[in-house]
């Protein structure tokens, strides 16, 4: 009995001095760590974690976050150790799923991970590597979520490099709409959303998205824009009239809205109001080039419809066949000059050369049919 007794006792030594042995590589690794020694911390560490002694130790766990936490700020050490900031994520998670009672002594090291993780995400989208970029902001969002943090910006960072990469819109829409039920007063984000849901043809939300941002944003220019462009892009022209013109109230020699109103006038076909509101844009900007195109689309329009409805008709009505095509050759001609102007300042513009060769033919220019005839020929050479 007493032989028993006593092999039993050294197996509990044994057992005792291995745990010890353990606690103490926790230590050592504080040691190293506090040395900046991070190789020498990192493999006693790693070695503490997997031993049973030490694997359901919240102060292992902790030290091993602190550890790889300061690899992934060392970009010398961290060459070595790909996915350091990964490793020490996941073993803070850890350490709090052991003992959630002691998450108030992360807060500084969290704090410190989910803004390596902004930093990283932030180069990411420099780079224009969006994918990635998502990737390291969300997971920056979600370590400060351990930290009792909502962090609207890593949030909206998320949703905004989605947005960009172009096949992550579900992603983008999801983070979105969490910033603007979580009333964030931002119409930057509601301005995202609704173009994140025209993406995903969800035209309705899109639309109620920019409905909510003129209550809550309306003094802002670039949501009023954004909001008629929607109703614009979505069929509904008479909503988007009647947005700009509450909006030219506010800004009557904004000659964006100018410009927006003659497109959604057109798009009405009220034909007049739309020429109206195109020359006040360019009267507002002389140089505002899409509302060049825009009025010279609307004159080439409206003489191609003319010279249609003049061929459509019967022989025997001669005298109506020629004043509707006095009407479309005068239409072409008005909508000349309009785009001689984008040529002048965008020379190399081809589509735009192309249709004022045509139209120099309807309207019997032939000298200069012939001369942008060439433009497009040297052109089209150019591009080969």
């Amino acid at each position: 009995m007493k032989n028993r007794l006593f092999v039993s006792g050294l197996l509990c030594l044994g057992l005792l001095g291995s745990g010890m042995a353990q606690v103490k590589n926790v230590n050592k690794a504080k040691r190293f760590l506090n040395k900046a020694e991070l190789s020498e911390a990192a493999t006693l560490i790693d070695e503490a974690v997997k031993n049973p002694e030490t694997a359901s130790s919240f102060d292992a766990w902790m030290t091993r976050g602190k550890v790889y936490l300061s690899i992934a700020g060392n970009p010398l050490v961290a060459r070595n150790y790909p996915g350091a900031a990964d490793i020490s994520r996941e073993s803070f998670e850890k350490a709090i799923q052991l003992d959630p009672g002691k998450t108030l002594m992360l807060r500084t090291d969290l704090n410190n991970l989910a803004g390596n993780y902004y930093d990283r995400g932030a180069a990411a989208f420099e780079e224009k590597a969006y994918a990635e970029a998502v990737s390291d902001f969300e997971k920056s969002f979600q370590v400060s979520q351990l930290n009792g943090i909502y962090d609207t910006n890593a949030a909206f960072n998320v949703a905004l490099c989605a947005f960009n990469e172009g096949s992550m819109i579900e992603t983008s829409i999801k983070y979105l709409k969490e910033v603007v039920d979580g009333g964030w007063l931002n119409s930057t984000a509601y301005i995202y959303l609704a173009e994140a849901y025209l993406q995903n043809k969800q035209d309705a939300e899109a639309q109620a998205v920019m409905d909510k941002g003129l209550q809550i944003f309306p003094e802002d220019r670039n949501l009023y824009l954004s909001a008629s462009s929607v109703y614009i892009r979505t069929g509904d022209n008479e909503k988007a009239s009647s947005i700009l013109n509450a909006a030219l109230i506010k800004w009557a020699q904004d000659a964006d809205f100018q410009r927006y109103l003659g497109v959604s006038y057109q798009n009405e076909g009220k034909e007049a109001e739309a020429e109206a509101a195109f020359k006040k844009a360019i009267e507002l900007n002389a140089g505002y080039l899409d509302a060049y195109i825009d009025l010279g689309n609307l004159y080439l329009e409206r003489g191609n419809r003319l010279n249609t409805e003049a061929n459509q008709l019967p022989l025997e009505a001669a005298d109506e066949y020629e004043q509707l095509m006095a009407q479309a050759k005068e239409a072409f001609s008005l909508s000349i000059p309009y785009l001689e102007k984008i040529v002048e300042v965008q020379p190399d513009n081809i589509n735009v050369w192309q249709i004022l060769r045509e139209l120099y033919v309807r309207v019997g220019d032939t000298a200069k049919a012939q001369e942008a005839k060439a433009k497009v020929d040297e052109l089209s050479g150019a591009a080969e």
